[in-house]
């Protein structure tokens, strides 16, 4: 398919005026002379690309100038008798506008002055789109989707349309659906993926079609190609029958929860209810946290006809959590959507999503709820809390569970942007473990191994009878420190090493296997790169991060790591250790966010009681 390219333009009579932009603006001035009155209409723009006309636009004009505005409110021009010599001044300083920002982008402008046409120029059949008007507003309705996404639904209904283009352009100039570039220009020298919300990998490319420059996101490649000059539609989802209607919702909650999980449970329900804040994070010591402490809160927005998005990080659990939430809410439908979907539910009140699903919602949930989001791959991928935060309605709510706080959450949690809700400590009631940082100047760029390390292992094998996960940044370090942890048990005539430690990484081909074998305890020390299934650990564990400074370990899998130590009511007090050559800001903050959770576990009386019950639930 063609690129399209889009002319700026400013519509006016003889009381207002406006600016917008259109691959066809003759239907737009025959559509605003229908319906609005305007009479006349001026290019000043030659056709351009999608990206780059939304931005000029954006950049030239006011909100209210886009909507249309009277020539006498708030006019920086010289007082002048005739809105025909204002209209010209507007249109004249316009047109210099966008030449300049044209400039600034080495886009070329190729006209010489704008070009004037009149109304009437075009003839629309109204009558005939107007019949697959419901059809196109059912299809978009709480999601974004591309022309190509939007035909192939039509056709599956059995429609199929010539004009789609004139009835999706109809169909934005009437505020029913939003128009965006798949890619946006931010700045000049910066672009944004519409789609996925990635900046940092849009990438530049010939465009064969266009036959010009181009870009296109790699973020999101495997979706499909978004690029600058493509369209995104969006419309948010209509109200339902019964929203806003109070229904009896019954929860069937058969588990115990701990008293920190309780006030959690109240405290996300009271959110929903009456918070006037939109979004809310959950921060739970690691193995702490539990998806039904939102339940509370989802029971809040099903009494009242909403609906529910519960974000699923691995797919995995995909049917477990559909399990479990069809029998926490009796009669009320879920539908998990990953892969491709064979068989859909329709308008269910509750929705899992999985990947990039979730990528297809916009102003669609009442409640978006984002669980495990340190786990892979939401801590890693940006794009899929963004495209949970786009799924939410405007006021709607969002919650985010995590053990490992994004900075830029905790940031806006700082300044009291988000409600925070803490669960401080394990079932248990012990402090959790916090890491104890070994600094070892002489092993900076990773060539030399830490002097601490063997009697660390020694420690952890001899005197606290325990299992060790020693953790570096990469396979050929792994490989490393397993030779030298052999090497030593060799020398203290330990017997057979290889029935005391295995080494693997993210690129040995056994290396689940070796972990399995690790978690069921045949054997006791692994060497490992980063860990991403929260289920591979051990009850009776030990951990040592080497090289902790290496910039493979962010904050958040520092936490993650700390908290495969101690919460086990076997081991509850297990040992974390960070060696590395330097103190990091990712080291100080994982360690300081620990200390933060254990002190409110103390000032809250928390420590060694946390175990009471309540169950009581089913209300």
């Amino acid at each position: 398919m063609p690129c399209r390219r889009y002319v700026i333009y400013v519509a006016w009579n003889d009381k207002k005026y406006k600016l917008g932009m259109s691959a066809n603006p003759q239907i737009d001035l025959s559509f605003l002379n229908h319906n609005e009155g305007y009479d006349h209409i001026a290019y000043i723009s030659s056709p351009l690309p999608l990206a780059v006309s939304d931005y000029v636009l954006s950049t030239i004009s006011k909100p209210q100038e886009r909507i249309g505005k009277d020539y006498s409110s708030g006019l920086k021009l010289p007082l002048v008798s005739s809105p025909a010599r204002s209209v010209k001044r507007i249109i004249d300083a316009k047109f210099k506008q966008v030449k300049k920002e044209l400039e600034q982008l080495k886009e070329e402008c190729f006209l010489e002055k704008p070009l004037h046409f009149s109304s009437k120029s075009i003839s629309i059949d109204y009558f005939s789109l107007h019949r697959y008007e419901d059809a196109l507003e059912d299809i978009l309705a709480g999601r974004i989707y591309y022309r190509r996404e939007i035909e192939r639904r039509l056709k599956e209904r059995g429609i199929e349309l010539d004009n789609l283009d004139v009835l999706l352009h109809l169909s934005t100039l009437r505020g029913q659906v939003q128009q965006v570039p798949s890619i946006k220009i931010a700045e000049p020298d910066r672009m944004v993926c519409n789609r996925c919300g990635h900046h940092e990998r849009i990438k530049k490319a010939y465009c064969n079609v266009g036959k010009r420059e181009c870009y296109f996101c790699e973020g999101c490649l495997m979706l499909g190609e978004s690029k600058p000059c493509e369209a995104l539609y969006a419309a948010p989802a209509r109200p339902r029958m019964q929203e806003n209607y109070v229904k009896s919702v019954r929860l069937n909650l058969d588990i115990a929860f701990s008293l920190p999980q309780y006030e959690a449970f109240e405290a996300l329900a009271r959110f929903v209810r009456k918070d006037s804040l939109s979004e809310a994070m959950v921060w739970a010591a690691s193995g702490a946290a539990r998806p039904e402490v939102a339940y509370g809160a989802i029971r809040e927005v099903l009494k009242r006809g909403g609906r529910v998005l519960f974000g699923i990080p691995r797919k995995e659990i995909m049917e477990e959590m559909n399990y479990r939430l069809t029998q926490a809410f009796p009669g009320v439908t879920v539908a998990g959507v990953r892969g491709k979907v064979t068989k859909a539910v329709k308008d269910p009140d509750i929705v899992l999503a999985s990947a990039y699903h979730a990528l297809k919602y916009y102003r669609n949930f009442d409640l978006v709820i984002l669980d495990e989001a340190e786990a892979f791959p939401f801590r890693a991928c940006d794009m899929l809390v963004n495209a949970l935060r786009r799924a939410r309605k405007t006021d709607g709510k969002y919650v985010y569970i995590t053990s490992t706080p994004d900075p830029a959450m905790y940031a806006r949690a700082q300044r009291g942007e988000v409600k925070v809700i803490m669960i401080p400590l394990r079932v248990h009631g012990i402090p959790l473990p916090v890491p104890k940082m070994i600094v070892e100047k002489d092993i900076q760029g990773e060539r030399k191994i830490p002097d601490s390390l063997f009697g660390l292992v020694r420690e952890t094998i001899e005197e606290d009878l325990a299992q060790l996960l020693v953790v570096v940044p990469d396979q050929g370090t792994s490989a490393r420190i397993g030779a030298f942890l052999r090497e030593k048990f060799m020398e203290m005539a330990y017997g057979d090493a290889d029935r005391l430690l295995m080494s693997t990484g993210c690129q040995d081909e056994e290396q689940q296997r070796k972990v399995n074998s690790w978690v069921r305890g045949e054997f006791p020390i692994l060497v490992t790169t980063n860990l991403t299934r929260r289920g591979d650990v051990a009850p009776n564990t030990n951990v040592i991060v080497v090289y902790a400074d290496n910039p493979t370990f962010d904050e958040g899998a520092l936490l993650q790591l700390a908290g495969r130590v101690g919460w086990s009511d076997s081991y509850p007090t297990g040992k974390v250790w960070f060696i590395a050559s330097r103190m990091t800001r990712p080291i100080e903050g994982a360690i300081r966010k620990i200390n933060l959770l254990n002190e409110e576990a103390e000032k809250k009386g928390l420590l060694e009681t946390g175990a009471v019950k309540r169950s009581d639930l089913k209300s």
